[in-house]
């Protein structure tokens, strides 16, 4: 819509509303300007059912996000670089807000997945092979798009993500008219590459955003992330080849992984 997120007050105050739905108690919902009390009616009629408890996974991929889903969740779905090293990162971020929430984190208890999506390799296939390249680019541009909408929303700074082309894919989209150009940006959006955004899809990016390897190399990378800290993976394959890559994945990666 080429607005920007909503403001991180309002998140707050929508999943203070959303928990104690969840929970099956009444809330104090905003509503034009004024509050309204908002409950499940007939309760007791099946049509819901809060036992178990029901979780409240909350995404959020940049700090203050993330200190809600650890004041106000039970676990943060975000989309960082699929490894150890990123995963640290994001575990010092969550570590910190729960310090500064007073509340301790059992990381066992407390569920953490990241976004991505996997292709497992051919014998002695190149990581940006053209046939990788259709099985994950959808995600790899994605994980662009939201890099250029973050670097636009901090107003075009000087710094910006470090790849070589990046110059001309911001040529690419300052061609676009300005009052539609937030509808050109997420074309294709985890669905499909466009022929012009081909180009953009380089091994550099690939391996920023989706795990390649071969089916042993992606079972120790999921192992030793699940070491460090990580709970799920949440998959985002392209729209036609998606039950090839979730089938190769089922088949080839899960039964090499270590028993829990």
């Amino acid at each position: 819509m080429g607005a920007r997120p909503m403001p991180i007050a309002e998140f707050e105050r929508y999943i203070e509303e959303l928990r104690p739905l969840l929970d099956g108690r009444e809330a104090d919902v905003a509503f034009r300007g004024g509050t309204r009390r908002v409950r499940h009616l007939m309760p007791d009629a099946g049509f819901v059912a809060f036992e178990p408890r029901i979780p409240l996974y909350i995404s959020g991929f940049g700090p203050r996000a993330m200190a809600l889903a650890v004041r106000h969740g039970d676990g943060l779905v975000m989309s960082i670089p699929p490894t150890v090293e990123g995963l640290e990162r994001a575990w010092r971020r969550v570590d910190a807000a729960a310090a500064e929430a007073g509340r301790t984190l059992e990381r066992s208890q407390f569920l953490t997945c990241t976004l991505t999506t996997m292709v497992v390799l051919e014998p002695g296939e190149a990581v940006d092979s053209e046939r990788v390249k259709d099985l994950c680019g959808a995600f790899a541009i994605s994980a662009l798009h939201y890099q250029v909408e973050q670097w636009r929303e901090a107003g075009r700074p000087d710094r910006h993500p470090p790849y070589e082309f990046w110059d001309d894919y911001v040529a690419l989209l300052d061609a676009v008219d300005p009052a539609v150009v937030h509808q050109r940006i997420h074309q294709g959006h985890n669905c499909w590459v466009l022929d012009e955004e081909r180009p953009f899809v380089t091994k550099e990016l690939i391996e920023q955003s989706c795990m390649v390897g071969t089916a042993e190399e992606l079972a120790r990378r999921l192992d030793e992330l699940r070491a460090a800290g990580l709970g799920q993976v949440m998959l985002l394959p392209p729209l036609a080849p998606r039950d090839e890559i979730l089938r190769s994945v089922a088949d080839e990666v899960m039964p090499r992984l270590r028993s829990s």
